[in-house]
């Protein structure tokens, strides 16, 4: 069956290419799509692409039981980002091809709901993709800002746990040996580097959140990463969603405990901590997080316990949320020293999710789990030192 060119921007999303995308996709009986309105949503959201929302009308029967259930009223259509610096971050970190997979080859099994593909590709050279999704907006969405209420939490922590049960330790499985591995050599220094090039940036643009003990750790562990994800790879792994916030997540809108997850664009493997911490350093307030961050985590063990994972402890489960409190660190980096944050929205987005993750590295002691110096003839450390000597020459030249 034949494929519809990826579009190359939003205005190539037309009624003709959404026909041949939803017939390519396996419908085929669709009446023809006679027009198609689209418009960009998810301010603060979305900014490693563009991100549509497409309301779709037909020719013939005007209501879905007159046409049949394959011919959706709105759809979701995500392509990469206008802006050329996020799109060289998305194809140096393969997040497009990611999300890709996950959706390909992931979705139907796993035991979290994510939106239904209606149609997809991917090209490899250009890093050019397109993904035509179920719209979820009959499901409930929570502020950033307000951050997820304690019940909200447990709800996402167990959903999750289900998702980390699932995969734990079974990452060397088809499919999960195909998709991408943090913890490879060529991963670790790619993240270190990137790591590296954006902290300059990321403390003349937000410095002013940094205390001065903050400012150091963040120095310091530019040149210990490769170490830490070592470390924290020799634990758990898992499939993981890479990029567990509130923005990608949805309440169902009856009140009832499903929740839906978005935007796998960062799905990897990792361990399970990572979005366990991810999300209650990022997406809670403070106080909520303080209150039941505990609580939260006995919960998860239990979960993965019963699903029959033997050994994993509370003690073992509190130590990674508290290594992974200074993962955020990493990435909170990347986006504020790396993304095109021209809208004011996104960029308070950013500012909320800095300051309660620097808040949390502190109330968890985060800077205790900053691995210690290497040997300087080692090839660890010979990249740390590299990456010292690379920060305070950037360092230099700006100032």
């Amino acid at each position: 069956m034949n494929r519809p060119p990826i579009p190359r921007e939003a205005e190539e999303v037309t009624a003709q290419w959404m026909q041949q995308a939803l017939t390519a996709g396996g419908a085929p009986d669709l009446p023809p799509v006679q027009e198609i309105a689209c418009e960009e949503i998810g301010s603060g959201v979305g900014f490693m692409g563009t991100i549509l929302r497409c309301q779709l009308r037909y020719d013939g029967p005007k209501t879905p039981a007159e046409r049949n259930c394959c011919a959706p009223e709105t759809v979701i259509v995500k392509l990469p980002s206008p802006l050329a610096k996020n799109r060289r971050l998305g194809k140096r970190l393969g997040l497009h091809k990611r999300e890709y997979d996950f959706y390909r080859l992931i979705a139907s099994q796993a035991p979290v709901r994510s939106p239904a593909l209606f149609y997809g590709d991917y090209e490899a050279g250009s890093d050019r993709f397109v993904l035509v999704l179920e719209d979820l907006r009959e499901w409930q969405a929570v502020s950033h800002f307000d951050g997820a209420s304690a019940e909200q939490t447990r709800r996402v922590i167990r959903a999750i746990a289900k998702l980390h049960g699932t995969y734990w330790n079974r990452t060397d499985q088809a499919p999960l040996n195909t998709f991408s591995d943090g913890s490879s050599l060529g991963q670790r220094m790619l993240i270190q580097l990137v790591y590296l090039a954006n902290l300059a940036p990321t403390l003349k643009r937000f410095g002013r959140f940094f205390s001065d003990d903050m400012r150091r750790l963040a120095e310091t562990y530019a040149s210990r990463i490769d170490s830490q994800i070592v470390r924290v790879a020799a634990g758990p792994r898992t499939l993981s969603h890479g990029d567990f916030r509130l923005d990608n997540i949805f309440f169902a809108a009856d009140g009832g405990d499903e929740i839906a997850i978005i935007d796998w664009q960062a799905s990897g493997l990792r361990s399970p901590l990572f979005d366990v911490s991810y999300f209650l350093v990022g997406s809670v307030t403070t106080e909520v997080r303080r209150r039941i961050e505990r609580e939260v985590l006995e919960e998860y063990t239990e979960i993965i316990g019963e699903m029959g994972v033997k050994g994993f402890t509370f003690e073992q489960c509190w130590r990674l949320y508290r290594e992974h409190s200074l993962t955020n660190i990493l990435v909170t980096v990347l986006a504020c020293g790396g993304l095109a944050l021209k809208d004011e929205g996104r960029r308070k987005v950013v500012e909320v999710g800095l300051q309660r993750v620097l808040t949390a590295v502190e109330d968890l002691d985060g800077g205790e789990c900053v691995p210690g110096p290497v040997p300087l003839f080692s090839r660890g450390g010979a990249l740390a030192a590299f990456s010292r000597g690379a920060y305070g020459v950037v360092k230099a030249l700006r100032g």
